[in-house]
């Protein structure tokens, strides 16, 4: 079902929900088979604009069997004229839209016909120029021509038809060839970089086609070898390990016709097939190209052949489908790649493509991006003679900062749904050959250590003279294999579908921050024994660079928070956040409410090198090192460093849980531990008593977790200790069971941790239960047994070990989960060796509980985890993932907090 906000839009613009994939050719609406080059899966949303019998056009929805039509699509009024929808995937169709032509047709009775979409500003040329180009035509059918003459006229009139503006709704053979050109490069969209290049010769075909044998199956990128010029692409397909389709998406500009390479099939031998050239832009039709930055003109080709101005001029910018960039100011999902950084330490993720600069060129690096969890882009080359450095942050969508002897400037521009154009403009000096590398990191600084699967979503990559619109790049796709990648893995995939809400006024944004509040602030907690504590990020300054550092904070257990640089911008600048003074060169206070402030350190830089911009914790008195008690801390809202009044230079400014941030001698960060602001959230201030949902007891407590492999992969663990502030021992042991096994499985896995829990444990959970039912198959037993041999008698046992282990501990039980249909043993519908069943174990643990009165969470029959779940949620049926994880331990803390409201975690 649409989100209200999209249908709202789909309603006022009459765009149906997008469709996967939009048929090339007629096809059997039965079955799952290939359209536009993909296979199609069973629910896929399919275009069928292609039917020999029109009557049959629609959006279907795929299946093994009948395909039927999509529920969105079986009226007329949702067929109707001017109706627009989007195509996701395919060899030809990916990115495009297409419109339905036909008035409020009967469906199953009338021709249903659909076009590829053409924006207004074409649109509104077409009428004018459409009957020039039909009685010119007229003209070329009525010349005398050998047939070879007239195959060749005939070829290149439909491949022209599929590069120029008017061309563009002739006929619906030629719309989809120019739709599938624009995949290709910027002579597939009818625009050329100059005037000559549009009335030259360019490659608009093939001869026939010599098949070959032994070929790799697939569709592949179309090499081109020898001749004189460039810019053609395009690609083949073959099939049954032989050449059997070519097909050109851009035809360049050549004089003299290059050789067709089909090496990317592997295999494939005795191939081949001529090139034929044409002309790009014939006498009679029309043209783009750009005569100032960002305006396209339209020509018309006349008699010579001479280009003659039409005077229409159109934005770069609306060359863009509308419904697509409708997409992206609205934060919807979007066809797109994301660069992943690899794993491990000292990596620094790049896509790149070498590139000769000439001397005197003013050349545009420009790359349309938007965060995922990685936010910091670099643009640069680093050659002398065309030498330059761009820094963005498209969190914050601000150039953070440029550097290099031949940059120009460097700009952001907000495209709308966290999408940002980034470019960096050169001038240069000398002629230089040498990478043009697209980086990402995590804070800025590279290399970094990755974690093997943030990173951000881009787009396109371009590198152009400035004043032109041509890619220098042979593509602009950073998943193509024109690109080399460093440290980092380019999928294709789609953005994230977030769609935007309306931002609230800052001032409104700000009262509810100050009135409400907000559970945004990061827990900096001190390791156990003798350490100096720190936070910080690695950025450099220059020589009288203007340092301004703000860092909004709160006391915790401690109180007293060092700001601290030693090498290039230097000072020692302490914050007491309980008596609100501070101490030290440059530093100040303010008081913000609710005992937070804001602390600022202002100096200048007295060198030009970088230092570590740290936080660091203090006890209640003296300096570095103290010894540290592992559970105390203050917390810390964002840290905002700014240079000489610019951007902030601080990655993840407002989460130091991040990698962005080191940490230091032990120190750990909980984000989300606190609360900002929220100046009525005290009850009393307004004449009441204060609220609180349960958390603040928890932040700080000691957490020991006893369990399998399910707790000791630290998936659902995380998510308790991230959102409680809870200290975590996790004990949990893979294949582990509590009672004696029956089986060739050890026995007492979890039981045995026991005597690991630390004794000022202030809560132990037990999740057990599900080794117990599926591998060991422990014997079942009654309530009221007290030993190991049986489940019933293990849980009682561990009661009472746990309570002599650590005296104070709270415990709390938490019942185990079934494992999905496809798991063969660990799962609810299936009796074990023993004669039981899941659901029996899951029984025991709340009856074991209740006996005992402790509290148990009862994850196996109220969080979602179970025989039904998604299979998104585990790895293997069982096994939860992050995903699952997410969905177990948010169950888990909100079990967590109802029972601190409880009480339960009191004296």
């Amino acid at each position: 079902m649409a989100r209200p906000a999209t249908a709202a839009v789909r309603l006022l613009t009459g765009e149906r929900e997008p469709v996967r994939l939009a048929t090339t050719v007629n096809i059997l609406l039965h079955g799952l088979q290939i359209i536009d080059g993909v296979l199609c899966e069973v629910g896929d949303r399919v275009l069928v604009k292609d039917q020999a019998d029109q009557r049959q056009n629609g959006i279907y929805t795929a299946s093994e069997g009948e395909w039927f039509r999509a529920a969105d699509a079986r009226t007329a009024r949702a067929m109707q004229k001017g109706t627009t929808v989007h195509t996701q995937v395919g060899s030809a169709h990916a990115g495009r839209v297409f419109e339905f032509m036909a008035d409020e047709p009967a469906v199953g009775s009338d021709a249903i016909t659909i076009v590829p979409f053409v924006p207004p500003d074409v649109a509104e040329v077409v009428d004018e120029v459409e009957a020039l180009r039909d009685e010119t035509q007229v003209l070329k059918d009525a010349t005398g021509a050998s047939a070879g003459q007239a195959a060749a006229s005939a070829a290149s009139s439909a491949a022209n038809a599929g590069l120029t503006a008017a061309d563009v709704v002739t006929t619906a053979a030629n719309l989809a060839g120019a739709q599938a050109a624009r995949d290709a490069s910027l002579y597939g969209k009818g625009i050329f970089p100059t005037i000559a290049a549009a009335i030259g010769l360019g490659v608009i075909g093939s001869g026939a086609i010599t098949a070959g044998s032994g070929g790799t199956n697939g569709t592949f990128d179309l090499a081109f070898a020898g001749g004189a010029g460039s810019g053609a692409a395009g690609r083949f397909v073959v099939a049954g390990g032989a050449l059997t389709q070519i097909l050109i998406t851009a035809p360049g500009t050549y004089t003299v016709a290059p050789n067709f390479s089909f090496a990317a099939s592997a295999g494939l031998a005795g191939a081949a097939a001529a090139v034929v050239l044409g002309k790009n832009a014939d006498v009679g039709e029309y043209f783009w190209t750009e005569v100032s930055a960002g305006v396209l003109g339209l020509y018309n080709v006349t008699a010579g052949p001479v280009a003659t101005d039409t005077g229409v001029r159109a934005a770069t910018s609306s060359l863009m489908s509308a419904v697509e960039l409708m997409m992206m100011i609205q934060g919807l999902s979007l066809p797109t790649t994301k660069m992943v950084e690899s794993i491990g330490s000292g990596v620094s993720p790049s896509v790149y493509r070498s590139y000769s600069f000439v001397s005197g060129d003013t050349i545009e690096h420009v790359v349309i991006a938007r965060a995922g969890e990685r936010a910091m882009l670099q643009l640069i080359h680093t050659a002398a003679g065309a030498a330059y450095t761009a820094n963005f942050n498209l969190e914050e969508g601000v150039v953070v900062s440029t550097f290099g002897a031949n940059i120009v400037s460097a700009s952001i521009s907000a495209l709308g749904g966290g999408w940002f154009e980034c470019k960096a403009v050169v001038l240069v000096g000398s002629n230089v050959t040498n990478n043009v590398q697209v980086r990402m990191s995590a804070a800025g600084n590279l290399p970094y250590t990755g974690d093997g699967t943030s990173g951000l979503y881009i787009r396109s990559i371009i590198l152009r003279k400035q004043g032109l619109t041509a890619n220098l790049f042979p593509s602009s796709d950073p998943a193509n294999a024109a690109f080399t990648k460093q440290n980092v893995t380019v999928t294709t995939t789609t953005s994230p579908n977030a769609p935007s809400l309306i931002t609230l006024p800052d001032t409104v944004e700000e009262l509810y921050i100050r009135a409400i509040g907000r559970m945004s602030a990061t827990k900096l907690v001190e390791p156990s024994g003798s350490a100096s504590p720190s936070v910080y990020q690695a950025k450099s300054v220059v020589l009288g660079d203007a340092v301004v550092w703000k860092v909004i904070a709160k006391k915790g257990e401690r109180y007293r928070l060092n700001l601290f640089s030693n090498n290039a911008a230097i000072f020692n600048c302490t914050f007491d956040l309980e008596n609100g003074t501070a101490s030290g060169t440059g530093a100040s206070i303010v008081a913000l409410g609710n005992d937070w402030y804001e602390c600022t350190v202002i100096v200048t830089a007295t060198a030009s090198a970088s230092t570590n911009w740290q936080h660091r914790i203090f006890a209640a008195a003296g300096t570095h090192p103290y010894v540290g008690d592992g559970a105390s801390g203050l917390y810390v809202l964002s840290s905002k460093l700014h240079l000489n009044g610019g951007a902030n230079l601080f990655g993840d400014s407002e989460n130091h849980s991040t990698s962005a941030w080191t940490k230091s001698a032990g120190v750990t960060a909980v984000a989300n531990a606190a609360l900002y602001l929220g100046l009525l959230a005290n009850g009393a201030d307004i004449g009441g008593d204060p609220y609180d949902d349960g958390r603040e007891a928890l932040v700080g407590k000691k957490l020991a977790t006893l369990g399998d492999s399910i707790t000791i992969a630290g998936f659902y663990t995380s998510v308790i200790a991230s959102q409680t502030g809870m200290v975590l021992t996790n004990l949990g042991v893979s294949g582990a069971s509590l009672g004696q096994s029956t089986t060739a499985y050890a026995s007492f896995g979890i039981y045995n941790q026991i005597a690991n829990i630390p004794a000022d444990t202030e809560v132990v959970t037990i999740a057990a239960g599900i080794n117990d039912f599926g591998a060991q198959e422990v014997v079942l037993g009654a309530l009221g047994q007290t030993t190991t041999a049986t489940f019933y008698g293990a849980l009682w046992a561990a009661v009472v070990a746990i309570r002599t282990q650590a005296p104070n501990a709270k415990i709390i039980f938490f019942v185990p989960y079934s494992g999905d249909s496809t798991h063969a043993t660990h799962r609810i519908m299936r009796t074990n060796g023993q004669g039981k069943t899941l659901d029996q174990f899951m029984r025991a643990v709340r009856e074991v509980a209740l006996l005992t009165s402790c509290a148990y969470l009862d994850v196996g029959g109220e969080s979602g985890l179970g025989y039904f779940m998604p299979a998104s949620y585990t790895s293997d049926g069982l096994h939860i993932n992050a995903v699952g994880g997410l969905r177990y331990g948010i169950y888990c803390v909100e079990g967590l907090r109802r029972l601190s409201r409880a009480g339960y975690f009191g004296a």
